[in-house]
């Protein structure tokens, strides 16, 4: 049985990547989470309990997560969870979350993002970036002409 899970947190450590003998990408980095509550009584948000995962990332996801994320950074990870249990050198035991990811991005909620998509043809790869609505050159009569969303205003997003 495979345990697969989708986490949203910030990346804790400095991602490191490293190649195997063998010559595959491999990208290490930890991953903080915790809940944000409203407290009933006082009304301010509060956070809870702060969860640790251990991320890694093999092949071309390694290679263009470490060239597109830092410590800081709000991620979601989709990924197959393993709850291993090690030993500490003064012989306590321990229990570690670890998710290997399967596809990650930045968290949208907070901050924006710009696509480059990675082409290759066995060859050198190429990178195509794709163009935000603000570098967009067309007018803004064109762009309202093709608004699909309600006029007014809602919660609805």
């Amino acid at each position: 049985m495979t345990d697969l899970m989708t986490i949203r947190g910030i990346v804790g450590t400095e991602p490191q990547l490293s190649i195997t003998p063998k010559g595959l990408a491999v990208l290490k980095f930890r991953v903080a989470t915790h809940e944000r509550k409203r407290d009933g009584e006082t009304g301010h948000w509060v956070d809870g309990a702060t969860s640790w995962f251990s991320i890694s990332a093999f092949r071309a996801l390694a290679e263009n997560a470490m060239e597109s994320i830092a410590q800081g950074d709000h991620l979601v990870i989709f990924g197959k969870l393993q709850i291993r249990q090690f030993d500490r050198p003064d012989g306590t035991r321990g229990m570690s979350a670890d998710l290997e990811a399967y596809s990650l991005g930045h968290d949208l909620r907070f901050g924006t993002s710009l696509f480059t998509k990675v082409r290759s043809d066995g060859g050198e790869a190429e990178r195509v970036t794709h163009t935000s609505a603000a570098g967009n050159s067309r007018s803004s009569d064109e762009v309202r002409g093709e608004n699909m969303w309600a006029s007014e205003d809602t919660d609805a997003a």
